[in-house]
């Protein structure tokens, strides 16, 4: 079984995949320029946006506390969950988006949610694996989606992480 796990990857790989970068600053952005793509921090947000090219394509990354996620049709944020960060990966007609987030709602509220719209999408959870306080369920639909959601909590707050991938190998 392929996990979304991809999503975590990739970002990693694109702050790591080249050689020394040239350091320039575009517009109060500081911008690492690589020959194999760009990194770049916006110092307000702290929104990071970088851009990939190699032979499988041009990747992009944008990651922050207010990247708004793009959820891929049948997904959405579970209701009144507040967003604590979002990993956007996109390459070609591939995507990826891992959320972070928090809830005052119980792990298994989240996870039932969770559960309800990926079945709807066509996902055939694989994986139902609670450990103590965490809940994880993962699967995949035959188009190639692929679906993770782990949930954790403590008494008043949930957090979860989201990760949904199509098209990305």
């Amino acid at each position: 079984m392929r996990l979304a796990g991809t999503a975590i990857s990739a970002s990693l790989i694109l702050a790591a995949c080249s050689p020394a970068p040239e350091e320039a600053t575009v517009a109060d952005k500081d911008v690492q320029q690589f020959e194999t793509g760009s990194y770049e921090v916006d110092p307000e947000t702290g929104e990071t946006r970088a851009v990939v090219y190699n032979e499988d394509g041009t990747t992009t990354m944008h990651a922050g506390e207010t990247v708004v996620p793009r959820l891929p049709e049948g997904f959405s944020i579970y209701p009144g969950a507040a967003i604590r960060n979002t990993v956007q990966i996109g390459r070609d007609e591939g995507t990826g988006v891992m959320v972070s987030l928090a809830s005052e709602d119980s792990p298994a509220d989240l996870v039932a949610f969770y559960r309800r719209q990926a079945e709807a999408a066509g996902v055939d959870i694989e994986l139902d694996m609670r450990t103590g306080a965490m809940t994880m369920i993962a699967g995949e639909a035959p188009g190639g989606t692929s679906f993770v959601f782990q949930a954790s909590g403590a008494t008043g707050e949930t957090t979860g992480q989201l990760t949904v991938r199509r098209g990305l190998n």
